[in-house]
This record gives structure tokens, sequence and C-alpha cells, in this order.
């Protein structure tokens, strides 16, 4: 088995979401985080950890225009903390986002029954798994 195909397919799905939706990655992964945490203002640190970056990416992630047009960034006036979430315009990418994402999937799957899908899936997270876990 070629398992270079995953690497095939990640980056197809990234040229449709940029295509369409004019994002890259870590801006996908901006979104879709604050999107599945309800838009919960987070502070820099802890959404770096969230996201397993460091925080110099993090900081150099958000610099981006196109980031920096999604995100709103709060000072704190305590210490020299920043925190963040979604402004309207993010909030709004992000549902575009998932539109897509869902286009994406249905495209990949049209010709497949729930049960195939479902056990796909399921091989899928034991891949994930078994990756995470013994760190090829």
């Amino acid at each position: 088995m070629n398992v270079l195909i995953f690497n095939s397919v990640s980056e197809n799905i990234k040229r449709v979401i940029n295509k369409k939706c004019g994002l890259n990655l870590s801006q996908t992964r901006l979104l879709l985080f604050f999107d599945h945490h309800q838009n919960e203002t987070l502070t820099m640190g802890e959404l770096a950890q969230a996201l397993s970056i460091s925080l110099s990416t993090l900081s150099r992630q958000i610099k981006q225009k196109k980031t920096a047009s999604l995100i709103k960034v709060e000072r704190s006036k305590k210490d020299s903390s920043k925190s963040l979430n979604l402004n309207n315009e993010g909030l709004a990418k992000a549902q575009e986002l998932k539109k897509v994402l869902s286009q994406i999937e249905a495209q990949i799957f049209s010709s497949w029954s729930e049960e195939k899908i479902q056990d796909f899936d399921s091989k899928l997270q034991i891949i994930v798994n078994n990756l995470v876990t013994d760190e090829v």
C-alpha cells in the first residue's frame, strides 16, 4: 500500500479550501477550533497549547493579514497577555468553511453507503491512533 496517498488526499483538500475559501491550513485550523469551541476567548498561550503549536508560531500566524482580519485580539489590562477569538468576519468565514468541507466530504463519499463510510472512518481513527501511540 502506498501510504503517501494520504498526503495526496490532504493536498487536494487543502487546495480546494484555498480555492473556495481563500484559507491556508493554519487559518483553517484556527477557524475550525474556535467554531468547535463556541468561539470561546482564549489567551495566546492557551490557544497555542490547544493547537499543539508554539507560541511563536501562533504569533506569526496571527500577524498574517488574512488571519488578522478574522481574529479579534484584546490585550489584557493586567499583564502583557493577549486574548483571542473570532470576530464577525471570522465567524462568517468559519460557516463558509464548514459548508465547503461538507461539499468535499459529499464528493469524496458520493458513491459509498453509510455503513462503508462508518467503517472507513473507524479504520482511519485506528490509523491515527496507531501513529500517535507508536510515534513512527
